[in-house]
């Protein structure tokens, strides 16, 4: 079995936006009112579920359905009915499907190509993830893995562990 990537993704149904792939998919994305967690993923009775609080802006909404598309596509053998509270109770970098979620999110909701045209323009991180529409944190996420795959990137910080979790760590804001 091929393994799922944002990129063969992007190729196969020509878009970048997480709602439309999940759709497309077959998973059904509901809005909910939650006090702390940005989103959550199920499966139940062999329906795939995405949960997005609503509460957030839609940047934020955009970036919690495309890491919670990455735990269902890259993660569905975690999502047994005993453990889908896992997701509830970390979403945090230092865990590695929380990281693998998140690169997953990054390749999908930023385009190498057009990363590398902001960089060429003398952007810096918080203007580029600006034009990008993007966290600041998986910004710097996605030029970590380009680092990793050899590009020539000097990464100036490292991103915040728990950037995609709770709502009061004001994610959003940047």
């Amino acid at each position: 079995m091929k393994t799922v990537t944002a990129g063969r993704l992007i190729r196969k149904y020509h878009t970048r936006d997480p709602f439309q792939l999940a759709r497309m998919l077959g998973i059904h994305v509901k809005f909910i009112d939650t006090k702390q967690q940005k989103g959550f993923c199920k499966i139940l009775l062999k329906n795939s579920f995405i949960f997005i609080n609503r509460n957030m802006s839609e940047q934020m909404q955009r970036m919690a359905c495309a890491h919670e598309l990455g735990h269902l596509l890259l993660h569905r053998h975690l999502l047994t009915d005993r453990q889908w509270l896992l997701e509830m109770e970390l979403f945090d970098i230092r865990s590695d499907t929380e990281y693998e979620a998140n690169v997953f999110a990054s390749e999908l909701l930023i385009d190498e190509k057009e990363l590398e045209e902001l960089a060429r323009q003398g952007h810096d991180m918080i203007s580029a993830a600006s034009a990008l529409d993007v966290n600041v944190n998986l910004l710097m996420i996605r030029l970590l893995e380009l680092q990793k795959k050899g590009h020539a990137i000097q990464v100036p910080f490292r991103p915040e562990q728990n950037f995609l979790g709770t709502i009061k760590d004001k994610a959003d804001s940047i």
